[in-house]
């Protein structure tokens, strides 16, 4: 595991940004509706990137974009599912470690960690990225076993990818999500199988997919309104951190 340095330069809860730093804060995201409300606050300071699904592409666009231009911290923020059932929908958690299958990353210590968990109603959990969406509620049953018994945490499919190269360029870094789906449900449908080569999820399999099984429309409906309250909830929470963020 990886003890990540703090970031220095924080202005106190008290205190308001009056003038923004050239090098913007970047948030980023695997989704556009996962940034949508975000965009139209219109924050000065701010720059905003879709990746697109999973580690490979929110490895490969963070690293391209890192490589041309400089952020003084990265947020990835984004939808989640709950490997706890202490974590409701539209909860917002920030990740105190993240797990993969391949590393880990103690985030704690950050000073970006500490002040995000001073913020009304974030949580702190451990992050779990896998490299495909995690449909079933048995699926994140076993997932769960992994966690100890203290632990709450939930499950993406980019953090650790985030965590990666903001580590190995020495770049500040928080992660943080709102819960989509809880612990004991199933999402409508497979979306694995929706997914295209390059790893997104395809509208127009997804349309298929949902004639062969029209039932699901009502939990795809379901599914789009949480999303949007959940993109809300993360718009909030980064417009109260930012201002904190020198």
């Amino acid at each position: 595991m990886r003890s990540l340095a703090p970031l220095n330069g924080f202005k106190s809860m008290a205190t308001q940004i009056v003038e923004t730093e050239s090098t913007p804060v970047l948030v980023i995201a695997a989704l556009g509706r996962e940034l949508a409300p975000l965009a139209r606050r219109s924050h000065a300071g701010l720059a905003l990137i879709e990746t697109g699904e999973g580690p490979r592409n929110a490895s490969r666009v963070l690293r391209s974009w890192l490589e041309k231009k400089s952020a003084r911290a990265v947020i990835n923020i984004g939808f989640a599912g709950s490997l706890s059932p202490l974590l409701q929908i539209g909860d917002i958690v920030i990740a105190c470690e993240v797990r993969s299958h391949a590393e880990s990353f103690d985030t704690s210590a950050s000073q970006l960690f500490q002040l995000a968990e001073r913020i009304q109603n974030a949580r702190s959990a451990v992050a779990i990225t896998v490299d495909e969406i995690v449909c079933e509620a048995k699926a994140k049953r076993r997932m769960a076993e992994s966690l100890a018994v203290n632990e709450i945490g939930w499950v993406d499919m980019e953090s650790a990818a985030i965590a990666s190269v903001c580590n190995s360029l020495e770049i500040p870094f928080l992660i943080a999500r709102s819960i989509s789906d809880t612990f004991d449900e199933d999402l409508p449908l497979d979306f694995n199988r929706c997914r295209t080569s390059d790893g997104r999820v395809s509208p127009r399999k997804v349309v298929q997919s949902l004639i062969r099984r029209p039932r699901a429309l009502k939990g795809l409906i379901e599914l789009q309104r949480r999303s949007e309250t959940c993109a809300e909830k993360l718009a909030a929470f980064i417009s109260e951190l930012l201002p904190h963020i020198t």
